[in-house]
């Protein structure tokens, strides 16, 4: 008898556990199915009170979303500025901190201090001089000074996060490497970069969902040829209401390729983001 009372006490923590889990999954999925479902509903069913469960499913919002929105041309832009951004951050961050971790340089925690203090300066203090010197070089509402821009605002997290894996791999692997007749960078491409791959997925997941949801500097330094989804997105509040499913729509598109990324990447995620938690 006192044998099962053990037994009884684990299947009753293990239970709720797992009520516990169920109940949080909920929680968090609730404004995800209700976003998805509101895009599919017509502004009548969305207005309904007590809301409408049972609805005739319609691409009405994706269409307006598409014809009067334009919002295929926002998400090509938004894919190719957010590429050129996300890819500009970690290949010069990744390098950046490498030179940092495993170089002799002088003041380089002031220097890794420095480069993350950039972070802390609000977006909103450096629009109006980016604004002046974009049109100043005729770049205004182009790919390109998005994509800089971008860049520049992750790279500081790029080095600062990429600097503490590669200090995580032992060095005693690079100098084998380089006794065996590799150079120093056939030594970061061969033997560390692979090793790296965890924090690359995670570190490169997390500057995408950054730069892919940003609004402040895709409003103000676009004007029509290079506009995000983000602000096609915000065009969904009219002047005198919000249009509920366009919103909805808007927002069921720009989720999607955060969804797909951390898809592929899950493999690497959950050991990126824990690599060096623990020591020993």
């Amino acid at each position: 008898m006192a044998s099962q009372k053990p037994l009884l006490s684990r299947a009753i923590k293990l239970a709720a556990a797992y009520a516990l889990a169920l109940i949080a999954t909920a929680f968090f999925a609730f404004p995800v199915f209700w976003m998805s479902s509101s895009s599919f509903k017509s502004e009548l069913d969305i207005s309904q009170y007590p809301p409408v469960w049972s609805f005739a499913p319609t691409f009405e919002n994706y269409a307006k979303l598409a014809s009067e929105l334009d919002a295929f041309d926002a998400f090509v832009n938004s894919a190719v500025i957010v590429g050129l951004a996300t890819t500009l951050a970690m290949v010069c961050g990744t390098m950046a901190a490498y030179a940092l971790a495993r170089f002799d340089v002088k003041g380089k925690e002031v220097i890794a201090f420095e480069v993350l203090s950039i972070r802390m300066l609000p977006p909103i203090v450096s629009v109006i001089p980016m604004f002046i010197i974009a049109r100043a070089l005729g770049i205004f509402d182009t790919y390109w000074l998005l994509a800089a821009a971008y860049g520049l605002a992750g790279l500081p997290f790029v080095v600062w996060v990429m600097r503490v894996f590669i200090q995580d791999i032992p060095q005693s692997i690079e100098e084998a490497a380089m006794i065996d007749g590799c150079s120093r960078f056939q030594t970061f491409w061969r033997v560390t970069l692979p090793l790296l791959l965890p924090g690359l997925a995670a570190t490169m997941v997390i500057v995408f969902m950054f730069a892919w949801n940003e609004f402040l500097l895709a409003s103000m330094l676009t004007s029509q040829n290079a506009k995000t989804l983000p602000v096609i997105a915000a065009n969904a509040i009219k002047p005198k209401a919000i249009a509920w499913g366009l919103a909805s729509a808007a927002g069921v598109v720009m989720s999607l390729p955060v969804v797909v990324l951390v898809l592929m990447m899950q493999r690497y995620l959950v050991r990126g983001l824990t690599l060096g938690a623990v020591k020993g």
